[in-house]
């Protein structure tokens, strides 16, 4: 049909890119809107979702836990290589960012110079299960730690500890969370 509406790169999202993937578990959900450059890197694990808008830069490695939900407009950049735990929320309008810019002397600090013009650092972004990032929250190459909470529209600049809570620009730990008893993550992880 000469009328047919093609759009560039739907290849690359919602259930179109699952095949692409370097693995897809059971019960992913890749909502429509969503897309990721770089599949072949990518490897969702069993019934996590990726909500519209999500978008998803490859990199190096991208690694997605069992059950981890990506809110709409949440986002994975840098080039470098990203590790998320199980069960873990990544709110709307989130950036994970896997590599940073050096502002190395008369250089520019920006995508697509020729060598030597502008210098970027890959890092690894690592989030441990059962954490919990809030809405428009950004993250450096750093590991945030088991069931840490990240309060909305926090800036993670260095490594967060296990089931802490954190807030504000940078974010600093403003208290302890409760971790669940292991009978219950144990009954947890039997389910899955």
């Amino acid at each position: 049909m000469e009328n047919e509406l093609k759009v560039e790169g739907i290849e690359l999202m919602g259930n179109h890119v699952k095949d692409k993937l370097k693995s897809c578990g059971t019960g992913v959900k890749i909502n429509g809107l969503a897309k990721i450059a770089k599949p072949e890197v990518v490897e969702l694990h069993d019934n996590c979702r990726l909500g519209d808008f999500t978008f998803i830069y490859g990199g190096v490695r991208v690694v997605i836990g069992k059950h981890t939900d990506f809110q709409p407009h949440a986002r994975i950049w840098g080039g470098g290589t990203c590790v998320i735990g199980d069960r873990v929320n990544i709110g709307p309008g989130t950036t994970l960012l896997t590599a940073k810019y050096l502002h190395e002397s008369g250089q520019i600090m920006v995508d697509g110079m020729e060598n030597g013009e502008s210098t970027m650092e890959y890092g690894l972004c690592e989030i441990g299960n059962d954490a919990y990032l809030g809405a428009n929250c950004v993250v450096m190459p750093v590991k945030i730690g088991e069931g840490a909470i990240v309060a909305a529209s926090s800036f993670v600049t260095h490594n967060l500890k296990p089931w802490g809570i954190y807030a504000g620009n940078p974010a600093k730990r403003i208290g302890w969370r409760e971790k669940p008893s292991d009978e219950m993550l144990n009954e947890i992880n039997s389910r899955e």
